[in-house]
């Protein structure tokens, strides 16, 4: 478990937490992890990578799984909160290059501009663009939420 060591707590409960964190990660596909620790306030983010056996884990089931791997291996004083995060593949499967083309003209925004802020080499942007290049999983990520970002911040190019 990424960060556990900002806790003020026994080496024995460190690794049954580690332990049960891995645990989680290999058979549920869920990332736990430490985000800050201060004035007896845990905070811990969870997240389901991708779905076991097409399912998928809700905020509240993943609060509560947190909730109990916690139970007992902290004090009773600690404010424990969790930052659950819903994840759903669907978005991120649904963008295509028709996808992108549609967002890019509907922002005004050309291959430069997408090169510039998501990483993405220009040439691989254009060859994906003309439908030379397949879009891979990272690119489908990159494009669904610079997109995502772009919109909500509206920044200039």
């Amino acid at each position: 478990m990424k960060n556990l060591d900002l806790l003020p707590i026994s080496e024995e409960s460190k690794k049954r937490l580690t332990t049960f964190a891995r645990m989680y990660r290999q058979n549920a596909h869920v990332v736990i992890e430490v985000v800050s620790f201060n004035d007896n306030r845990l905070i811990v983010r969870a997240e389901q990578k991708d779905a076991v056996k097409d399912r998928y884990l809700g905020k509240k089931e993943l609060s509560e799984r947190v909730r109990e791997l916690f139970k007992g291996e902290i004090p009773d004083e600690w404010k424990l909160t969790i930052s659950a995060v819903d994840f759903d593949r669907k978005d991120i499967d649904a963008v295509s290059v028709d996808w992108v083309k549609g967002r890019m003209l509907k922002l005004g925004l050309k291959n430069k501009h997408i090169s510039t802020h998501t990483g993405i080499d220009k040439c691989t942007v254009s060859s994906i663009i003309n439908g030379d290049k397949e879009l891979t999983k990272w690119h489908k990520i990159a494009f669904y939420y610079f997109f995502k970002y772009y919109e909500v911040a509206n920044f200039k190019s």
